[in-house]
């Protein structure tokens, strides 16, 4: 991607640090551009977009606006091999998403149901068991995860060690700039974590008869007519791609737990009609966007919402904003269950890159809400006295850090 010819000036009024999350992630400050700038120059070389038919625009524009790079630095390059399925363009990106999709439609999550509210049920039990814990790092964060685990195939006993390290990598300096102190790649950066997964690779290559049969093992064995394959080292970051991707779904289970917890009104709307917690799974990912924006670029020069935008500049969806945007959804501010038909928000993106995990995460949430409810029949759940909202350490994503809580028996 070439730069822009001539550097544009930045938008003052709307000055802002995208690589600062407390900026980046600012509500109040996002409504007021959207107002009054809604597409605007907060920095050099970066065009923000806040209204939604310009940030969904983008989305479905790939030939225009291009995803590689879209979660590092500026001028930080990763090898193919490294990079996420969401920060590639087409050819590679569309032959590399049908085989993934093999796992991740409707039917498979439909599928995946009763072991997902098995191991609900199952986590949910051991923290009433030891009355309580943090809600995040004991129940949100492992989950998602797990289920995706468990999709690739990856054994269940796996699962909490490699969503650890995957939670590890989110709040490491990989996502941005593709290294670590420790080294370089996930390999160098996560060496416990490549030799997990390339481990389970291995089992699966050859495809003998005791290899097992699962998303993996087809990612593994996949060759096309011509002969193309994904490869092993990039199949590897594929799979941290899936697992550390689902964690996105772990800030929302946050953000509905938060409220579930703090918000007795929700829990009656809860109880007063069971498909509320599908509702509430998706009216929490329209206001409580876990994913805040991600980053496109300029393929050509060409123009956002009646700003000229040049070749090489960098293209701040904020996806948060948009799912606010007033001119879209009433009462946008609110969070509420009574929307009639309201258009599809973008938390989980449009287009082309929309989120391959979308079934499963409108899944895990309903389930968890669901089983919550049962844990709340008979138990109180608590917050910690000193308990401080904190969003979490990550420049795009949103949601508790920490959800510190006692469980105690119903008197």
């Amino acid at each position: 991607m070439s730069s822009p010819r001539t550097p544009q000036p930045v938008d003052e009024a709307f000055a802002f640090d995208p690589t600062d999350p407390r900026q980046a992630k600012d509500f109040e400050r996002m409504a007021k551009i959207r107002r009054e700038k809604p597409v605007c120059r907060p920095a050099p070389n970066v065009v923000l977009t806040t209204r939604y038919e310009d940030t969904a625009r983008v989305f479905r524009d790939s030939k225009r606006f291009s995803s590689v790079g879209d979660m590092r630095a500026p001028g930080v390059v990763v090898p193919t091999e490294e990079s996420f399925l969401g920060e590639l363009d087409a050819p590679l990106h569309p032959k590399i998403r049908r085989v993934l999709l093999k796992g991740f439609t409707r039917s498979q999550a439909a599928a995946v149901g009763p072991w997902t509210r098995g191991e609900v049920k199952r986590r949910l039990a051991g923290l009433v068991s030891r009355g309580g814990g943090d809600l995040m790092n004991e129940f949100s964060i492992p989950l998602p995860g797990s289920i995706s685990a468990h999709s690739l195939g990856i054994p269940d006993a796996l699962h909490d060690r490699v969503m650890a390290l995957c939670d590890e990598l989110l709040h490491s300096t990989w996502p941005t700039t593709g290294r670590t102190e420790r080294g370089e790649g996930i390999a160098g950066s996560f060496p416990e974590l490549a030799g997990l997964i390339d481990e389970q690779i291995r089992l699966r290559e050859g495809g003998g008869g005791d290899a097992p049969d699962d998303l993996l093992g087809l990612m593994v064995r996949f060759r096309d007519e011509e002969g193309w394959e994904i490869g092993a080292h990039h199949n590897r970051t594929l799979v941290v791609n899936i697992l550390a991707g689902s964690l996105s779904a772990s800030y929302m289970l946050g953000n509905l737990i938060y409220r579930l917890l703090t918000d007795a009104g929700f829990e009656r709307a809860l109880r007063a009609d069971p498909a509320n917690c599908l509702r509430a799974v998706d009216e929490s990912m329209r206001l409580e966007a876990p994913v805040a924006f991600l980053m496109r670029t300029a393929r050509e020069d060409t123009e956002i919402g009646g700003v000229p935008v040049y070749a090489g500049e960098h293209i701040m969806c904020h996806i948060a904003s948009a799912n606010r945007d007033e001119l879209v959804y009433d009462d946008a501010d609110s969070f509420r269950l009574d929307r009639v038909d309201p258009p599809e928000h973008l938390g989980f993106g449009i287009g082309p890159h929309i989120c391959l995990g979308n079934h499963l995460t409108r899944q895990v949430g309903t389930i968890a809400l669901e089983e919550l409810l049962a844990v709340l029949d008979g138990h109180r759940i608590e917050l910690a006295p000193d308990f401080e909202w904190e969003c979490v350490n990550h420049l795009q994503e949103y949601g508790p850090e920490h959800l510190p809580v006692s469980i105690t028996k119903r008197g």
